[in-house]
């Protein structure tokens, strides 16, 4: 019986180290990650947040009203949610080449990393599920500012207002809501725009790297 117990009690010490030692394995990792590597992870973050809850949103409107009800969810909800992920120093929204909304033009640097995103998807392997991205650090005056990019691929969802079989009904009421709408054809896999965001970090200088 007392073997038992020692042996037990062996285990449980032998359990508390390795989760000891994975948990500062987890801590060095978290600490070796780059000051860039860390505000990408953010941003990231808040992508992910303002995806899952714009997603939602659509998916009940889609759900009780309809196509039109979705339109009216990007068109009100949309820029909302956007705002909400807005903390932390983040600002975040999304830009396009063949934009809906005009108050979603991209600046010169969203233009520059859109026209990468297409050539790369261009030259990319077919079916291809890795994430397309830029960031960057961009020095103006004193301040300096870190920017980053993910490509939005056009899912299925998104085909119903984006793609190439809109009704006329439904085009009517787009057009009523985004007079100058240039975000319809779009194809399963397209690049329909990206999320941008930026937050200042600060006035010290940074060494000045991008992705890709």
């Amino acid at each position: 019986m007392k073997n038992k117990h020692n042996v037990k009690r062996q285990r449980v010490k032998l359990i508390t180290i390795g989760t000891m030692t994975l948990l500062a394995s987890l801590s060095a990792n978290a600490q070796s990650l780059s000051e860039q590597q860390q505000l990408e992870l953010e941003a990231n973050q808040k992508i992910a947040e303002f995806s899952q809850a714009l997603k939602g949103q659509l998916q009940a409107a889609i759900k009780q009203g309809g196509l039109p009800a979705g339109v009216s969810v990007c068109q009100s909800v949309a820029p909302s949610i956007a705002v909400q992920n807005s903390t932390d120093g983040w600002v975040l929204k999304r830009t396009s080449l063949r934009m809906r909304n005009s108050n979603n033009s991209p600046d010169a640097w969203e233009l520059a990393q859109l026209n990468q995103f297409e050539q790369i998807k261009a030259a990319s392997v077919p079916q291809t599920h890795t994430p397309i991205v830029a960031s960057e650090y961009v020095a103006k005056g004193d301040t300096t500012t870190f920017r980053y990019m993910k490509a939005i691929p056009t899912q299925e969802l998104c085909l119903g207002c984006h793609g190439s079989n809109i009704t006329p009904e439904l085009s009517t009421l787009i057009k009523q809501a985004y007079p100058d709408d240039k975000a319809i054809n779009f194809e399963l896999g397209d690049i329909c725009g990206a999320f941008s965001l930026q937050k200042v970090i600060g006035n010290q200088q940074h060494s000045i790297t991008a992705k890709p």
